[in-house]
């Protein structure tokens, strides 16, 4: 836990959050997931949500970890190693991947982004989804909710007081 609030103090609008995720929010954001989608998750820092997505899945070669923290994709890439792991960028990646995919996961502070940033990211993603593609993400805050609406189809928001900081997960339809 150490190790990580010095990376969150390091770079607190890159990391987000003080410790990482619950397991109770880890099931939360990973209940929809079914064994055949094809899942990309966004910031998986340390794999919390990552480990039950592969649960889930019947083939790790069904998920793709794209993390921007040199730390991070260190260890995902250690602990994953049968899945698809990108260190970069995910608005670049987006913007040049063709795939589809069923299911988007996220554990990026998107809050500490300007609103603009957040818009341009929020239409990749739904552009990024199948046209029944689910974009699952968890946040501190409310902030994003009306963003959202005016871009999904549909937008679910769930309290998980479990966490630390409690956390909302928000799943959007495309």
């Amino acid at each position: 836990m150490l190790w990580w609030l010095k990376k969150m103090f390091k770079n607190p609008k890159a990391i987000g959050s003080v410790t990482r995720s619950s397991k109770f929010l880890a099931e939360r954001m990973t209940n929809s997931i079914k064994s055949s989608d094809t899942v990309l998750e966004m910031g998986p820092g340390d794999g919390a949500i990552t480990d039950l997505i592969l649960k889930k899945l019947d083939s790790p070669t069904r998920l793709t970890l794209v993390e921007s923290d040199d730390d991070f994709h260190a260890i995902c890439r250690e602990k994953f190693s049968s899945c698809n792991c990108i260190k970069g960028d995910v608005q670049k990646f987006l913007t040049g991947n063709p795939t589809a995919y069923d299911a988007i996961v996220s554990g990026i502070p998107f809050a500490n982004m300007p609103k603009e940033t957040r818009l341009q990211a929020f239409r990749l993603i739904k552009n990024s989804l199948h046209q029944d593609g689910r974009f699952i993400m968890f946040q501190y805050s409310l902030t994003s909710l009306e963003e959202l609406k005016s871009i999904f189809k549909s937008v679910e928001t769930d309290l998980v007081p479990l966490n630390i900081p409690p956390a909302f997960v928000y799943t959007c339809r495309a």
